[in-house]
């Protein structure tokens, strides 16, 4: 049955506020991060810098990387690349789609606007910087969850019950569980292929936070706290802090089947990432957001109803409709 069911795949009804949750932190962290990016800079960087091979070790199978297909950056065999201008339009788009998706506006639609073409400038991005922004791959996906909502998930202009019930609406919530959880899994995974099971023991994040503080005295850095990072600089703390982020990250998987330990998992992962914001100065704002959104929302609002004498819709059918 899927009420008694450990797995938290398994359908449950889930109140359609969640979704609306997840519509509004997406299209918020789009118009956050294109608001905060200049990336007409692009169109000053020669072609042959955006010819990047495969990585490492998929070198040998894939020679070329993975986004150029995905971020449809394959056009730019047979068309030039834009200009500052087009660069600098496909912005206010992205960000005008955003915006519109977060007042309700026709969100299935503006989602996968700003889904293509977010995607399309960050794989830019990418390629020609040779890296992997982990924080704009978990927006990305947030915003492509938006776009392939179930029927009725969306609150839109003139609709808005966020107390509606529904199996399918637990589908989203699902995604990101999901995804989130095999992240920071692969995550650990990748530190044994690449350096080992004693990788706790050779990160040695003390020297990152003692490099951070050295910065921060010729750099100005308002996110370096030197009271946190004096911490993290003690040798013996900064392993301990390793130990429990590698063991927690191959963990994570266990989220899946112990719902009971998502809001552990949720907040260890978010004071994780705001430790490093604190420590070195790099902002996984979309990573915290997308932690936060696994949440028991539903259990939250059915409670607050409860409470304030407010009646629940009951679970429906998206096939039939909603009932009236």
């Amino acid at each position: 049955m899927p009420g008694t069911s450990i797995f938290r795949g398994a359908p449950r009804p889930t109140a359609a506020l969640h979704c609306y949750l997840i519509q509004a932190v997406a299209f918020c962290l789009v118009i956050y991060l294109f608001c905060s990016w200049n990336l007409s800079s692009l169109a000053f960087i020669p072609d042959e810098a955006f010819a990047r091979l495969g990585r490492n070790k998929l070198h040998s199978y894939w020679k070329t990387p993975w986004f150029t297909y995905t971020t449809f950056q394959f056009i730019y065999d047979f068309v030039p690349r834009p200009s500052v201008t087009v660069i600098r339009n496909l912005q206010f788009v992205i960000v005008g789609a955003a915006f519109c998706g977060l007042l309700g506006i026709f969100p299935r639609i503006m989602a996968w606007v700003a889904f293509i073409l977010g995607a399309h400038l960050i794989g830019s991005f990418l390629q020609a910087s040779d890296t992997i922004d982990a924080s704009t791959t978990v927006l990305l996906f947030l915003v492509l969850v938006v776009a392939i909502f179930p029927r009725h998930a969306h609150y839109t202009i003139g609709r808005s019950r966020p107390l509606e019930l529904c199996e399918k609406y637990h589908g989203p919530y699902f995604l990101i569980l999901f995804f989130m959880t095999m992240y920071y899994c692969l995550s650990a995974i990748n530190k044994v292929v690449d350096i080992g099971p004693d990788w706790f023991l050779q990160a040695r994040l003390d020297l990152f936070s003692i490099h951070a503080i050295e910065k921060s005295l010729f750099v100005s850095t308002l996110s370096t706290s030197m009271w946190f990072s004096s911490f993290l600089s003690n040798y013996e703390f900064a392993t301990v802090a390793a130990f429990f982020v590698f063991v927690i990250e191959l963990m994570a998987p266990v989220a899946l089947f112990v719902p009971r330990l998502i809001p552990l998992f949720v907040l260890y992962f978010a004071s994780m990432h705001l430790s490093i914001y604190l420590s070195h100065s790099y902002g996984y704002w979309s990573n915290i957001c997308a932690d936060l959104l696994l949440l028991p929302y539903t259990s939250l609002a059915l409670w607050y109803a409860r409470t304030r004498g407010l009646p629940e819709t009951p679970k429906f059918e998206l096939a039939a409709g909603p009932k009236t």
